[in-house]
């Protein structure tokens, strides 16, 4: 006999969420332990009813446990369902479907840790809200991410595999668990000069990521989502090389006659240095990340598609130049003032003692999509694309005289590799010519 799952009926709706009702057993004190499958009034075939009461269950550790809380009084229960390899396909022997590994992050309004499937028998992410965040207005912004990410199936997005309510009443989601580094730990690795960091990012594989991120953020787009905290800390590359961006806890839809989501009263705050995020709906105040908002949106204007552009290209400045163009600022205020007023150094970049002088070419693609006025950057991700399909072709804009250079060698190389006899040929003509040029010259 399999256990049948409760139907959609028996399942409440908390703000949009489905979470299961508690099994009438005398449940043990332990984090989302099973019900005794021998007990006399366990029916695996009896649907939960939403009328019956239910037991508390102390949470001493694991999932969603806090030691420094009182015990929850009516955690849901997830268990697992599928047998493993040697036992009898009964629900003998369920376990809790979702086991503590570690910590990833923690933020002012939220913590995301890293968990065991014990169903799939994979890692999985769980973001959920912390405790004491969850107000109404609050939970509705939440809610917002998991059905904005939920419509966003890329390859370079972070999907969504499940949803719940842990054991102390946060809500939660489960999303895929990407084993890298953040591209924030990739800018302080080169940074600092490490060696093997700048021997698996050279500039071209460093444009290979930002194309990654470029990509999510073109299909968002499409789908008619702005990302509005676009960060290195909000990128992930995978020990393959995958990229992926996360947290589209701030993103809101791009036509403009949308509601903006509700205000978050838990993170209304005066963030203590740059790297925070200051947050707040109303219109004419921030919302975003003040290191890596466009000028725009620390101003509190209505935003497009070329804000997250202007993000995009200053994550893009700091990962090839490695140094953010506001880092001598560390007020949050100041930053906002500065990313109104402050014109980067975009063609001058100081050399770093790790690498070599960053290509002259992505110097100038940086530069048109950070003008301070809209007008003039980028007009969309799509033209940035099209405009990076180009350079891997090897259609450099000439713009000064390295990209002329750059242009000129790089069609050389195209002829020689598309005809090869013949661009012999012409570089055996023009070797003699030099030879006898420089002969004369010596003769004269």
């Amino acid at each position: 006999m399999t256990t049948k799952p409760p139907s959609q009926d028996t399942l409440p709706l908390v703000d949009g969420l489905h979470t299961l009702e508690r099994p009438q057993d005398d449940a043990p004190n332990t984090l989302l332990e099973p019900p005794d499958p021998g007990s006399d009034t366990w029916d695996p075939d009896r649907p939960a009813s939403p009328e019956a009461p239910s037991r508390p269950v102390a949470a001493p550790g694991g999932f969603g446990a806090d030691p420094d809380l009182p015990p929850p009084q009516d955690p849901p229960l997830r268990f697992t369902v599928l047998p493993r390899a040697g036992e009898p396909v009964t629900p003998t022997s369920p376990q809790p479907r979702y086991r503590l590994e570690q910590q990833l992050g923690r933020g002012g309004m939220g913590e995301v840790e890293a968990v065991l499937d014990n169903d799939i028998g994979r890692m999985v992410a769980v973001k959920r809200r912390r405790v004491g965040l969850e107000d109404a207005a609050g939970l509705a912004r939440f809610a917002d991410e998991i059905r904005t990410v939920g419509q966003l199936e890329h390859p370079n997005i972070v999907p969504i595999h499940d949803v719940g309510i842990d054991d102390l009443g946060r809500h939660y989601f489960v999303m895929k668990y990407v084993d890298g580094e953040t591209l924030a730990d990739i800018i302080r690795h080169l940074k600092a000069g490490d060696l093997e960091t700048h021997a698996r990012y050279g500039f071209e594989e460093r444009m290979r990521v930002f194309r990654g991120m470029l990509e999510a953020v073109d299909f968002a787009h499409d789908a008619g989502i702005l990302h509005r905290d676009l960060k290195p800390a909000n990128v992930m590359v995978g020990e393959h090389g995958e990229v992926t961006v996360l947290d589209w806890g701030l993103a809101r839809p791009l036509d403009p006659s949308q509601p903006e989501p509700q205000a978050d009263p838990a993170a209304v705050g005066t963030p203590a240095e740059s790297g925070e995020r200051l947050s707040d709906t109303r219109a004419g105040q921030v919302l975003g990340t003040p290191a890596y908002m466009s000028p725009e949106q620390a101003r509190g204007e209505p935003l497009d598609a070329r804000s997250d552009i202007y993000s995009l290209c200053v994550m893009l400045h700091e990962l090839v130049g490695l140094e953010h163009y506001l880092h001598d600022y560390q007020d949050s205020q100041a930053m906002i003032t500065g990313v109104q007023e402050v014109e980067p150094k975009l063609l001058r970049l100081p050399r770093h003692a790790a690498q070599g002088q960053v290509p002259m070419d992505i110097l100038w693609f940086v530069h048109a999509g950070m003008h301070k006025d809209r007008e003039q950057r980028y007009p969309s991700t799509r033209a940035m694309l099209e405009r990076l399909d180009e350079r891997a072709e090897g259609r450099i804009p000439i713009q000064c005289h390295v990209t002329f250079t750059q242009r000129v060698l790089s069609e050389l190389t195209r002829v020689a590799v598309r005809h090869p006899v013949a661009a012999l040929a012409g570089y055996a003509v023009a070797g003699v010519t030099l030879a006898v040029a420089l002969v004369g010259w010596a003769v004269s």
